[in-house]
């Protein structure tokens, strides 16, 4: 279709008969090219779903915008089909995880140079690791990393932390964060944390799990990563087409009006904690717990809320009234949360109305949940939202699956979610 500034009715039979088409082809698509799945991330959403909507409201050179862009799907599939884009997420990991993703290795001409780049850090971790007493390396503070010594052996922890040292001596800032994020995907493998649980928590019946050999895994995992974005940077002619940065989505780092398109998939309200998910990673790479507990309280979609919030005004969020004092009737915990995410939400949205050009098209993935056993119906929350900002909704669809469930923890109040919806909104010139 190329870039379509307003959607007819020919146009919209043509995108139901194709996305009906995508859907049919799904179960049996690849979804792990190039650098998708370069490290785990909780609620990704399938490549080609991005892919679709890029193809069809944006053309090359354009620019596309993800302000929670988690693992990099859409600045991924952006950059392989030639557009620029830009990504931020609050997440730490997530903001490690997308620009490795979406980095390209320009400054290694061919793979051999690359390969030998990687072998010489192997090198020095093997020979550091043989010849320094590990002993000497200073285990972080409890108030830093609570529990660290229950989490990890404490040989192993040492081990992850001799590795980060060796890293941060990387000149290559490129190279840097590719070898830190290779560090970041065996944390958890390395530790006590049960792996059959999306958050970490240790089995009762099993502590203490088989001690691991954390330079192999780290030297496995190097070269699991080498492959995958020397694969991506030989797909984008080894051109860097954009950026990503750690920021808040409710203050998107652009200009107004510079963005042609803007794909996201919102957090559930009450779903996945993605803070806690990579808590491990986190602590051991990024922050030290007193600012990570802070960050924790600023995610979109948390139930770590300060008691200063109140639902006592709805002032601004009318799209969401109904919903929410249902929810507030039976639990007024819960009700302030999903005032919290709507609110958030609502500034979200209208950042992304900024930056958009006048016709172009915001894409919200979006799934339906319940809460205290109240159902809510997200996607026509969302489609209020959208029009109370500026945008005209012109399409709404529905891709109905069975995921993952949610935390045992948010098991109390919240389901399985069953339905994605692709919420094509304009923004209005």
């Amino acid at each position: 279709m190329g870039t379509q500034l307003m959607i007819g009715f020919d146009e919209v039979d043509a995108l139901e008969r194709d996305f009906g088409a995508l859907l049919r082809t799904i179960p049996n698509t690849e979804t792990s090219y190039a650098t998708h799945g370069l490290h785990y991330y909780p609620a990704k959403f399938i490549p080609q779903f991005p892919g679709f909507f890029i193809d069809r409201f944006s053309e090359r050179k354009d620019l596309v915008v993800d302000p929670m862009c988690g693992a990099g799907t859409t600045l991924i599939e952006s950059a392989l089909k030639g557009r620029r884009f830009f990504g931020s997420d609050i997440d730490p990991i997530a903001a490690l995880i997308s620009r490795v993703a979406t980095t390209p290795f320009a400054g290694y001409g061919t793979k051999g140079e690359l390969e030998q780049k990687v072998k010489k850090l192997l090198l020095r971790v093997w020979k550091e690791s043989h010849g320094q007493n590990l002993d000497k390396i200073a285990l972080p503070a409890e108030k830093d990393f609570p529990n660290a010594l229950l989490w990890f052996r404490e040989d192993v922890l040492r081990e992850l932390l001799l590795i980060k040292q060796i890293i941060s001596k990387e000149e290559s800032a490129t190279f840097r964060d590719f070898a830190c994020l290779s560090l970041s995907a065996v944390v958890r493998e390395v530790s006590n944390a049960d792996p059959r649980d999306i958050f970490p928590q240790r089995d009762p019946n099993n502590p203490v799990r088989e001690r691991k050999d954390t330079f192999k895994e780290f030297e496995r995992s190097v070269w699991d990563k080498y492959e995958k974005v020397f694969s991506f940077s030989r797909r984008v002619g080894g051109c860097q087409l954009g950026e990503v940065k750690q920021a808040d989505a409710r203050c998107i780092p652009l200009k107004d009006a510079v963005s042609h398109l803007v794909i996201t998939s919102p957090p559930y309200a009450y779903a996945v904690d993605y803070a806690r998910v990579q808590q491990l990673s986190t602590l051991l790479l990024c922050m030290e717990n007193e600012k990570f507990r802070e960050y924790r309280r600023k995610y979109v979609g948390t139930d770590r809320i300060l008691s200063k919030v109140t639902a006592d005004s709805f002032a601004g969020i009318e799209f969401a009234q109904h919903d929410l004092k249902k929810v507030l009737d039976v639990d007024r915990k819960c009700g302030l949360v999903l005032y919290r995410y709507f609110k958030d939400m609502l500034a979200i949205t209208k950042e992304c109305h900024r930056i958009l050009k006048p016709n172009r098209y915001l894409i919200y993935v979006v799934g339906n949940s319940t809460v205290r056993k109240t159902a809510l119906q997200t996607n026509e929350v969302f489609e209020r939202l959208c029009q109370s900002v500026g945008f005209e909704v012109e399409r709404t669809f529905e891709r109905p699956y069975y995921v993952y469930r949610m935390s045992r923890k948010r098991n109390v109040h919240s389901n399985t979610v069953k339905s994605d919806f692709f919420i094509i909104a304009r923004k209005v010139a």
